[in-house]
């Protein structure tokens, strides 16, 4: 918890060297994930930034908050909706997590550079802590390289009614070196419906693509009519109780996405759309 000042007083985190200190961080922050550092410069900006600090006369630690008015969505007496007059102290550039959920975008043609299997391992032990109500851990991952993709291909354009001259093949699953099939395992559970163990899968798929970005890697999730058609669920060897919830195709971010970053001026969503009360 923060310190509380009085009313009437300045905030220390509204005094220029501070103000100066978060736009520099922010400035950091963006320069090294544009420069291909997403999965270290956190550890660089923390130890910049903390040197910022100590020396721009700034304590270290002090982050006196605004007089407590509560938590939640607190609202005048007949009003409606939340109540955003109480500044926040959130600051997404310097934060390596928000930072990183704020810039993640779908990469549609990645590089042939893929993370190996071992990178793989660990990324899925860390997104293994999504919210997951009874821990039934409802979804696994599919590996699919080299021919594999060629068989995919195969059970789409089964799935499609599509039948090809001898020597050609549905390229569309070679649009990636790696790609990582997405299986929603639900079973039968008293207090969790197969919709929530869906939703939980989902969220898997989410935290992957964050965790490839972060780490460096672009992602695309691709879906559409033909996911759990019988040749394609057939190919995945799903079980009855199984749903295919999309590829995820990976690779190595192109440097023209990288350059397109740098100066894409596409907002966010204005959060409000998003938020209201009971």
């Amino acid at each position: 918890m923060g310190k509380h000042k009085d009313k009437g007083s300045k905030r220390k985190s509204d005094c220029p060297k501070e103000k100066a200190a978060r736009k520099l961080a922010k400035e950091r922050a963006r320069a090294h994930f544009l420069d291909g550092e997403s999965g270290t410069w956190a550890k660089k900006l923390a130890a910049e930034s903390e040197s910022t600090t100590v020396h721009g006369g700034a304590e270290a630690g002090a982050t006196d908050t605004a007089p407590d008015q509560g938590h939640g969505s607190a609202t005048s007496a007949g009003s409606r909706g939340p109540d955003y007059s109480t500044p926040t102290a959130i600051d997404i550039a310097a934060d390596p997590v928000l930072s990183a959920i704020a810039a993640r975008r779908s990469i549609s043609k990645v590089e042939s550079l893929t993370p190996n299997d071992a990178d793989l391992r660990e990324i899925i032990r860390t997104i293994s802590s999504v919210a997951d109500h009874k821990g039934l851990r409802p979804w696994r991952f599919l590996i699919i390289r080299g021919d594999d993709r060629i068989r995919l291909g195969e059970a789409f354009d089964e799935a499609a009614g599509v039948t090809r001259k001898p020597g050609e093949i549905n390229e569309k699953p070679l649009r990636a070196e790696l790609i990582l099939a997405l299986v929603s395992s639900s079973s039968d559970h008293p207090k969790v419906p197969d919709w929530e163990q869906h939703a939980v899968a989902a969220g898997a798929g989410h935290l992957l693509e964050l965790a490839l970005w972060q780490a460096g890697w672009g992602v695309m999730w691709r879906s559409g009519n033909l996911t759990n058609e019988p040749s394609v669920r057939r190919l995945h060897r799903l079980e009855a109780n199984e749903l295919l919830m999309g590829w995820f195709y990976i690779g190595a971010i192109p440097d023209r996405y990288r350059q397109r970053l740098q100066t894409s001026t596409r907002p966010l969503p204005e959060p409000e759309q998003f938020l209201d009360t009971l």
